[in-house]
């Protein structure tokens, strides 16, 4: 099998990670392969924040649970689920990853979630042709508009004109994850007639 498709296929969402650091040289191959998705136009907006700094991720992760604990009346079912999350003691808004890279672009620009998506999705599959495991979040993404969160990450480079559409928490899984959960029905279709997809 081509090497790039069992990539694709093989890459699970990691929720458990050794304590050890990406090396620096891994870590800026992940952002190169970021930096060369496609972006609508070429306008090349997206960028990506990588934070490393322990301490700093723990205030963030305070921060986003704080933050998650004073949404009033949530509609939103993925919003709520990760409410629910923030309400247990062991909370960990990206499962104790030793990297986050948080995925910034123009709020004008309406290319931005699909910009910032596709250079997230690079960084999955890139870290899984190296064995590292990644986990997408979207907490960042709920709190764009909060003023705390865009506040500590004004240090990270963030800019006044850019909002936050996405993170993946990157590092060694400490496990090996299991086979993939079974594909849903009806979600490809050749002319119409949907198609069975198998590995």
């Amino acid at each position: 099998m081509n090497e790039v498709i069992r990539t694709i296929l093989q890459r699970r969402s990691i929720r458990a990670y050794k304590k050890k650091q990406l090396q620096r040289g891994e870590l800026e191959s992940l952002l190169s392969c970021a930096i060369y998705a496609p972006t609508g136009g070429n306008s090349q907006g997206s960028r990506f924040l990588a934070v490393q700094n322990q301490e700093a991720l723990e205030t963030l992760n305070t921060l986003i649970r704080e933050e998650l604990l004073n949404f009033p009346g949530e509609k939103n079912k993925i919003i709520r689920q990760g409410i629910r999350r923030a309400q247990t003691p062991d909370y960990h808004f990206m499962y104790h990853a030793p990297t986050l890279i948080a995925s910034v672009a123009p709020r004008e620009d309406r290319n931005s979630m699909a910009n910032c998506a596709a250079g997230l999705e690079n960084i999955m599959l890139a870290a899984a042709s190296l064995g590292i495991g990644s986990c997408w979040s979207n907490q960042l993404r709920w709190l764009t508009n909060s003023c705390r969160i865009r506040e500590f990450f004004g240090a990270f480079g963030l800019q006044e004109d850019e909002d936050f559409y996405g993170a993946v928490g990157v590092g060694y899984p400490a496990f090996l994850p299991e086979r993939a959960a079974k594909r849903k029905p009806g979600r490809a279709a050749i002319d119409g007639k949907e198609i069975a997809v198998c590995i």
